[in-house]
């Protein structure tokens, strides 16, 4: 005989209504395909399980990433069942409150159940984050979808099950509560103390790269902002969070260069209006006429420019977002692919220009201040097209640096990193797309000697 939890009215007529033995079975099942869940990363996931329910009898069951990557009853209701299968009057017991909020495209479970039109829905242990705990049950309530609870015995399992999610999301909620008080403290922090401040962190790590090898990193997180343009979705993977990050690595990159102030220059380059044009707001017919006549900026007028607007020069990471969103508006329509193409054509002069920047270190300062001016207009371009008026641009960008560099190394806590120099999260993520390589003679990759031999020129 399984305890019902000491409700009473409505609750406990609902268990007797539909009887206590069959809700036992059911309820047994879910909890056994929880145990079966597969994490999808190195993060603390739930342990959750579904069964579908309908005229007494299940008739699908599964589990967090149950052969295919997805929630529990993502997977149990779109691939467990075929897809002409009425679920109408069904009964779905899960052993975590339903989700109510998903990246796009991806659909929250508890729309997933609404759309179904199940009759009910019984839930093993509600949602351990505060932000979100009881969101997915009001939903279903809003919906008509009757709800209810484990009994007391089973709700216990299912949360001792899931002591580790429950315990990871409490420290979420503390960190949250830590991180907003530093956003409100630091958001409005110079470009140049943002600058001192993730060279600061990560010096240790970067002060024995060289130039080009902090140009890799810049470029291979560069790289996850082609999700922005080609509106390729991956996983757990927000790709509006690539842009800090690529910030973050150029200001490691302008470091490693050893530039005194990248406030100077990027005013060098853009006080307050085009280089090219001279105007605040760029014109691009008389752009392209100017750039006929002399291919580059006139330096002595922009330094003038520079001088006499110098009260005008931003500050906040934010302020310089939002001055080139008025030197170059984005235009009705625009998409982030045009921009990303530019960006990738304004990495490849950046690494000409640390290729000669020995012989030539002015041409990385004009190059440099270009990349940016690129990744802020990406970040204008998403935005936009977010609806976010164009006087509160820059102000995610600045959420987003305090939350990820809050004056220490989120992965170690460390104030100066102490991280390994390849994380085992990302040998993590990259193992699975690489071949598994083979050793001696039949190695891919040769040793030093025998490159020599195959490549080197013999003169006769």
């Amino acid at each position: 005989m399984i305890l019902i939890l000491p409700h009473t009215g409505p609750r406990l007529k609902e268990f007797r209504r539909y009887g206590v033995k069959h809700e036992q079975q059911f309820v047994e099942l879910a909890i056994a395909e929880a145990k079966k869940s597969v994490p999808e990363d190195n993060r603390v996931h739930p342990k959750v399980g579904v069964v579908v329910v309908k005229d007494g009898k299940a008739v699908a069951q599964a589990h967090r990433n149950d052969g295919k990557t997805g929630h529990a009853e993502y997977i149990a209701l779109e691939h467990k069942l075929p897809p002409d299968d009425t679920l109408a009057g069904a009964t779905v017991y899960t052993t975590l409150e339903p989700c109510t909020t998903r990246n796009h495209p991806k659909i929250p479970c508890a729309e997933r159940l609404i759309e179904r039109k199940v009759d009910r829905v019984v839930i093993g242990m509600l949602d351990p984050n505060p932000q979100i705990r009881g969101a997915g049950q009001r939903r279903l309530r809003d919906a008509n979808i009757k709800t209810d609870l484990f009994p007391a015995e089973f709700m216990n399992q299912v949360e001792d099950l899931n002591r580790d999610f429950t315990r990871s999301q409490t420290e979420t909620a503390e960190a949250a509560r830590v991180d907003q008080a530093f956003i409100d403290k630091n958001r409005r922090r110079s470009i140049d103390e943002w600058y001192r401040t993730v060279n600061a962190i990560y010096w240790n790590r970067n002060y024995y790269c060289d130039e080009m090898n902090l140009f890799t990193h810049l470029v291979e997180v560069s790289g996850g902002l082609s999700l922005l343009a080609s509106h390729k979705k991956k996983q757990d993977v927000d790709p509006e969070t690539f842009l800090p990050k690529a910030v973050a690595w150029w200001m490691a990159l302008c470091g490693t260069v050893r530039i005194r102030s990248i406030a100077d220059m990027l005013w060098t380059k853009f006080p307050g209006r085009c280089p090219y044009c001279q105007h605040p707001r760029h014109d691009n017919d008389e752009c392209r006429e100017k750039k006929m006549v002399r291919p580059g900026p006139d330096w002595s007028a922009l330094a003038a420019f520079g001088k006499s607007a110098a009260s005008q020069k931003p500050a906040t990471l934010g302020g310089w977002q939002r001055m080139f969103a008025g030197i170059y508006p984005v235009e009705q329509l625009e998409t982030t692919g045009r921009s990303y193409a530019r960006l990738c054509e304004e990495l490849g002069e950046l690494a000409e220009a640390i290729r000669v920047l020995p012989a030539a270190p002015g041409y990385f300062l004009s190059e440099a201040a270009d990349v940016f001016a690129w990744l802020m207009h990406i970040q204008n371009v998403v935005e936009s097209q977010n609806g976010v008026d164009r006087q509160r641009r820059g102000e995610a960008l600045e959420v987003a640096f305090c939350t990820a560099y809050p004056d220490h190394c989120v992965d170690c806590r460390s104030v100066v990193c102490k991280c390994p120099p390849i994380l085992e999260t990302t040998i993590g993520r990259i193992g699975h797309q690489a071949p598994a390589t083979k050793a001696g003679p039949e190695s891919d990759f040769m040793t030093s000697e025998d490159a020599l031999a195959t490549f080197q020129t013999k003169v006769r």
